[in-house]
């Protein structure tokens, strides 16, 4: 008895100790909501802290976002964030975008999608969390990569660096392009972001058109990469025009193409040079 109850006692101080090691093998994850202004009601949003957060130190912020269908917890869920951000000083805040494509919506007065992740957020996040103002960056996969792109380029003295992963460029002024099905289904969303016609408001959210409005050296480092087999069809050729329009104009820019499509192994991968590029943009 005494021995099974030994064995008992020893394999339960082997497991703590092994779930132990995986928890700081990570970075933290919290989970919270709060009410935003913006949309009027309560969204909730992942933050990840470093293992050995510091309240009295401020830290670079990420501000990750989802792609279309997505949330906030996608990033930490479906990729290893949480072990390539475990060391760095960083703190990554991930949103509920919905599928808004992070814009005021031009048909919906009460959902600024906008407003709340470049004011609503930010001041939530700095009330709770120490950071470093002066060293904030935006980044995303898909629907995100393209808003990260566009809310970037829409207020570039907020971010530093800004990242995109097989970011949905073409949007929203190749919406009304909608001969394969997988952009068809992207055009009720589309149409509730940038109204029903070519207009104000889609060139308003055109990065196409973003880049040129700010002087090349206010502009924030730009970071993209694409899969080459990338299902969207007019995604590579698009960032192939983006980048060579940045290019003409001097801007400081930085372009991938790698094997991989549009899906969670890539964005996983990618995801890890992507981080190593902005550590040296922010200089931690």
């Amino acid at each position: 008895m005494k021995t099974t109850s030994l064995l008992i006692y020893s394999a339960l101080i082997i497991f703590n100790l092994f779930f132990e090691s995986v928890l700081l093998a990570q970075s933290v994850v919290r989970v919270d909501s709060f009410y935003m202004p913006s949309l009027g009601r309560t969204k909730k949003l992942s933050v990840l802290l470093p293992t050995k957060y510091d309240p009295a130190k401020q830290y670079p912020v990420l501000y990750l976002l989802h792609g279309y269908s997505g949330g906030h917890d996608d990033w930490w869920t479906r990729t290893k964030l949480r072990e390539y951000v475990r060391d760095l000083p960083l703190i990554v805040v991930m949103p509920d975008g919905e599928n808004s494509w992070y814009a005021n919506s031009a048909l919906e007065p009460n959902e600024r999608f906008e407003d709340y992740l470049v004011k609503d957020l930010p001041q939530y996040v700095h009330k709770l969390y120490s950071i470093d103002t002066t060293r904030q960056a935006i980044a995303g996969l898909s629907m995100g990569g393209y808003g990260a792109m566009m809310l970037g380029l829409r207020h570039p003295s907020k971010y530093e660096f800004v990242g995109s992963l097989s970011g949905a460029i073409t949007f929203p002024r190749g919406m009304n392009d909608t001969t394969r099905p997988a952009e068809r289904s992207l055009f009720p969303s589309l149409r509730r972001a940038f109204g029903e016609r070519p207009n104000i408001s889609r060139n308003a959210h055109d990065v196409f058109i973003l880049y040129r409005q700010t002087p090349k050296d206010s502009l924030p480092y730009m970071y993209m990469a694409i899969g080459i087999q990338d299902g969207y069809r007019s995604f590579l050729p698009g960032h192939r025009a983006f980048t060579d329009l940045l290019r003409t104009y001097g801007a400081a820019y930085e372009y991938h193409e790698t094997q991989g499509g549009h899906n969670w192994q890539f964005w996983d991968r990618e995801i890890q040079p992507l981080l190593r590029r902005m550590r040296e943009v922010l200089k931690f």
